[in-house]
């Protein structure tokens, strides 16, 4: 008990008010910055929107997924062929067992129709 005294009184040491209330006045103005990083923060996060960088990012990431849905688009369409020439379905029966309709194309060809 005593130890934990010793140590409560060491961590106090340190905090105790002087008559200037210093350290009333250094918290306060803490409480200030902390409440200004955060708007800094969230100001930062709008205006990430129209940063070059993130732009650049976007744009990589947007021909990474535009290259995958290509492949799984011509891996949906070899499967229709295989179903349709090497197990004889029709395209109907083939576009129902695949899940898809006669309209289903490639990415680019859909957002061009609109």
């Amino acid at each position: 008990i005593q130890q934990a005294e010793a140590r409560l009184a060491d961590a106090k040491r340190g905090r105790e008010e002087d008559e200037s209330g210093e350290r009333a006045k250094k918290m306060s103005r803490r409480v200030e910055l902390t409440k200004s990083l955060a708007a800094a923060n969230v100001e930062l996060e709008k205006l990430k929107q129209n940063d070059p960088r993130e732009i650049a990012n976007l744009e990589r990431e947007l021909t990474l997924v535009t290259g995958a849905a290509h492949r799984w688009t011509d891996n949906i369409f070899s499967s229709k062929d295989y179903l349709v020439k090497k197990r004889g379905l029709m395209k109907k029966e083939a576009n129902k067992y695949l899940g898809i309709t006669d309209n289903f194309d490639y990415p680019e060809d859909k957002i061009s129709k609109k």
